[in-house]
Parts: structure tokens; sequence; C-alpha cells
């Protein structure tokens, strides 16, 4: 009877100790309230996102964040967008929401209709090296019961992971990974932007830069940081 309850105490702890590996770039507290700015290419205020950590749950080797974020835009009087996002720990791995790359005001452009999502999320690992290529994720849309079908495909390519790299922001300084990757959106007229990230451990994204042939677009940045 001790021998088996031995081994069930060492299975429990194993299981505990994978999931505490996964480093987790998003707030590991319920509570936890940040906020990101966004700017165009000459530093001019063109949306803030403010994001609240709604539910941390853990089961097995599984670590969910649910996040809340509402999405405003300075120069509009309408009501705030609204979305959730749920990122996971799994088996040392951070798993990325890929509801992030589709934008949430097409999104209410469809109420009422018929919309259906598929998709292969993107990671970053507990372990890596510089240099090193990431696996690439997809977001699926397909829409129907408008005038005619709607089939847009977000794909995420090219994933590397750049450098590791201090960054102050007016939230403040924050250790982080840099990766870079290219986003290529396929609907009527496809698209390709790239973009660089700087995520932190128990924080989340501090940094983006949004580029488009050689050339700077946008950014943002991580402008306030709060914990319970």
């Amino acid at each position: 009877m001790k021998f088996f309850l031995s081994v069930a105490l060492l299975l429990l702890q194993l299981t505990l100790t994978e999931a505490q590996d996964c480093k987790a770039y998003i707030p590991f507290e319920k509570g936890t309230i940040s906020e990101m700015t966004n700017y165009d290419k000459k530093g001019k205020v063109v949306g803030i996102v403010t994001q609240h950590v709604s539910q941390v749950e853990s089961k097995g080797n599984t670590t969910t964040f649910t996040v809340h974020q509402n999405f405003e835009d300075p120069k509009s009087k309408e009501e705030l967008v609204e979305n959730e996002m749920t990122f996971k720990c799994i088996d040392g791995e951070f798993y990325i929401d890929m509801n992030g790359y589709i934008d949430k005001k097409q999104m209410e452009a469809y109420e009422g209709m018929e919309v259906k999502l598929s998709m292969d999320e993107i990671s970053i690992p507990s372990s890596y090296k510089i240099g090193e290529n990431l696996k690439d994720g997809y977001i699926k849309m397909e829409v129907n019961g408008g005038p005619f079908p709607i089939n847009m495909t977000v794909n995420v390519v090219n994933r590397l992971i750049v450098a590791e790299e201090e960054l102050t922001t007016p939230a403040g300084t924050f250790d982080c990974v840099k990766i870079s990757q290219d986003i290529v959106t396929k609907s009527i007229v496809n698209i390709k932007i790239s973009s660089v990230e700087w995520y932190a451990e128990g924080v989340g994204v501090v940094k983006t830069e949004t580029i488009k042939k050689g050339k700077l677009i946008g950014y943002s940045e991580l402008t306030k940081f709060k914990k319970p």
C-alpha cells in the first residue's frame, strides 16, 4: 500500500513539475491589468488595448489563462470593442490564441451570419536557442449567410528567435525574448506584413513593430502594468 502511495505521489510531483516548467508569456495572477498603446509610424496614438486577466486555472499538465480585452479608438465616440482570448501552458510550451490575428471590428460586421473558425496555434517553448525557428500557425475564417461566402486565412510563418533583450517602456523595464515573423493574409486580396515582438515572462507582449516592404508602419508598447 505504501509503495502504491509513493508512486502516486511521485507521478503527481512530476505532473506539477512539468506544468511549472512552462514559461508563461502572460501575467501569472488573476486580476492583473495591462495596457498596450498603439502608434502609427510617426508616433501618434491610434488605439489603446486594455487587458484584464479574468481567470487562471491549472489542471494536470495544463494552465489556462483567460484574458478580457477592451479596444479603444481615441478618435471614435463609439462603444469599446471587447474580446476574450485564451492562452495555455502545456508540457513546457506556451500557446498563443490565434484569435488575436482577426480584426474585431471586422468580426462585428458578420454578426448574424454563420462564422466558422479553425486554427493551429503558434507557441513559444520554455527552452530555446537564439536563431531557432519556431512552429508556424494559422487561423481560418469561413463566413456564410451573407450575399456571398467569405473565406480568409491568416498564416503566421517564418517565426524566428532573434535575441534576448532588456526593454524599457512607460510600464517599466523587462527582460524579453525577441521574435520576428511574417503574417500573410489570404482573402480577396492577399497581404503580407512582418512583425517583431518582444515577450516577457509573467507579463506578455511588451512591444511590437509592424513592417511592410521593409518600412515601419506602426508599433505598440506596454504603457501600464498593474498586479492585483
